[in-house]
């Protein structure tokens, strides 16, 4: 048990990543990466509450230059006639977060507007879209999955309309297609296990890390033997293979918790029990749509 507890508190003092650029490669083509990237929300505290992982990793590899991170916020979450509040804590928690001014909107349109019970059309969140990945050469989109991880309707109307937008843009542009990531919602069990997702997902990262050096020295072997089989014309990026996932360190963990504190009008009791126990200010994973 000491032996245990000792490793899961150790995996607390280190950031880990896998694909951290989102990259993909097709059989036969070269590699993508992610260079202009923007997350899209629904409401004011979903960068807290679900992406601050992501968020810290992202911002920090904008300040190398090596991508360009965007925050996009579809509504001011006027549900409860506080739409002003959450725009001024919304500021305050992406200043927590690193997201400079430049580079975060929140946008406000009728038909957007924060509602437990509506789903928002695909069409029309395709439209708002359409701009900022224009005017930013945006390539990679960041979101909720079709469960929206809380189940909100809100949250589960975007990746509908991120699609509808890379349908629309396939068929009128001839730049390289805009790529979706969806944040996966876990099992209910998993989604509680506070900081014991991390220990979990960062003994899967090297375990999958572990297989593919034992793959690339099979690869080695064998190529003694089969050079031009073994030896593809485009070389292989083994990011590409791994799921992209961003594990928080305690320190990332403490930049989510303060900016959720910046929500002051969202820090009800429940709110505090999901900031206690939600694995999503750990550990985020993606897949691609």
């Amino acid at each position: 048990i000491v032996l245990v507890v000792s490793l899961l508190l150790g995996a607390l003092y280190q950031p880990l990543e896998s694909n951290g650029l989102f990259a993909t490669q097709k059989p036969g083509e070269f590699d993508v990466v992610a260079r202009n990237i923007l997350l899209v929300t629904a409401h004011p505290d979903d960068e807290s509450l679900f992406f601050a992982p992501t968020i810290l990793s992202l911002v920090e590899k904008s300040r190398k230059a090596s991508i360009n991170f965007y925050q996009l916020c579809l509504s001011a979450g006027n549900a409860e006639g506080l739409g002003e509040t959450r725009k001024t804590e919304l500021g305050r928690s992406l200043d927590v977060l690193g997201v400079p001014e430049t580079k975060r909107w929140l946008n406000e349109h009728p038909n957007l507007q924060d509602n437990l019970t509506a789903h928002w059309d695909a069409d029309l969140i395709a439209s708002v879209l359409k701009k900022y990945v224009s005017d930013h050469n945006i390539d990679t989109i960041l979101t909720f999955d079709e469960k929206g991880i809380s189940s909100h309707p809100n949250h589960k109307s975007i990746p509908t309309g991120v699609q509808a937008l890379i349908k629309n843009l396939g068929e009128t542009s001839s730049k390289h297609p805009l790529r979706l990531f969806t944040l996966v919602t876990a099992s209910l069990p998993y989604k509680y296990l506070s900081f014991a997702s991390v220990g979990l997902s960062k003994a899967e990262m090297y375990a999958f890390r572990g297989m593919q050096k034992l793959e690339l020295l099979i690869i080695d072997i064998l190529s003694i033997w089969y050079p031009e089989i073994l030896t593809p014309a485009i070389p292989l990026n083994r990011d590409a293979q791994a799921m992209p996932v961003f594990v928080s360190d305690f320190r990332g963990y403490q930049k989510a918790i303060e900016s959720m504190q910046a929500h002051e009008s969202q820090l009800v009791w429940f709110r505090y029990l999901n900031v206690a126990f939600s694995k999503y200010l750990w550990v985020n994973a993606y897949v691609e749509l």
